[in-house]
């Protein structure tokens, strides 16, 4: 894909962590694996600051092609310094009513999946998290006839780094992936809402970005050569490439 010269409308980036690395680095990769100019085609609004507007308070379905909600260091089983802020759940609560109740092109990815399956009256699991790795992601039969799927090959690799997991799956979900620790991987709400436990947007690189900035954290500080060696050995293309299609689906054409 490449960059359109026709005017189109950008995709809404809510941003789910602090700025920083790992913000910096999902946003230039989605940029990067749906053929999109950064600065252009991506709005970037945090929903950590306060300040910041409310994804909610926009025009998604009439400015924007489509929604993306980010991963976020924080989680919900956490407490402390990783237990979530009020202001990032009350505005992730209200984003995910609104992409469900219309049915937005939305990306939800690690978090953002989390924050809609609670909204929704799903539960969120412990004792499934996943370290920082690739393990394999089984495509269900539903995904053969997905847009943003049916493409891949039956097994793909995609990162992950995660401390709760689903439980109970609400809503008329459809599964499109599952792990063999991990069970649901990618699900689809109605048409167009999307969600994804493991990384799409990360590769090799941004693996290593995340190695550095949560050792002793998701692994051992003296183990972190041998994450290294393993999220270096795995091919992550087919996860990447469901960037790819989702904005190669809707990405729209300003009218």
């Amino acid at each position: 894909m490449t960059i359109s010269s026709t005017p189109m409308k950008p995709f809404l980036f809510a941003v789910c962590r602090p700025e920083g690395a790992i913000a910096l680095d999902e946003w230039q990769s989605f940029a990067t694996f749906g053929g999109l100019d950064p600065q252009q085609d991506i709005v970037r609004v945090s929903m950590v600051d306060a300040t910041a507007p409310n994804p909610t308070d926009l025009d998604l379905s009439g400015e924007y092609s489509g929604v993306v909600i980010t991963g976020s260091p924080f989680g919900y089983s956490e407490v402390g310094a990783h237990g979530i802020p009020t202001v990032l759940e009350d505005r992730a609560e209200q984003l995910a009513q609104r992409v469900i109740a219309e049915d937005i092109p939305t990306l939800a990815i690690c978090f953002g999946l989390q924050a809609i399956t609670r909204t929704l009256g799903g539960t969120l699991v412990g004792g499934f998290a996943e370290d920082l790795q690739a393990p394999a992601i089984t495509l269900t039969e539903a995904a053969l006839s997905d847009p943003l799927t049916r493409h891949l090959e039956p097994v793909i690799y995609g990162y992950t780094g995660h401390s709760d997991a689903i439980g109970v799956l609400p809503g008329d979900a459809t599964v499109l992936a599952t792990g063999e620790f991990c069970q649901i991987q990618m699900v689809r709400w109605g048409r167009n809402v999307y969600g994804t436990q493991f990384h799409p947007e990360i590769e090799k690189e941004g693996m290593r970005i995340r190695i550095n900035t949560y050792s002793d954290t998701y692994y051992p500080a003296d183990e972190k050569e041998a994450v290294i060696a393993r999220c270096d050995a795995a091919d992550t293309t087919g996860a990447n490439q469901i960037i790819s299609a989702f904005v190669a689906r809707y990405w729209k054409a300003r009218t």
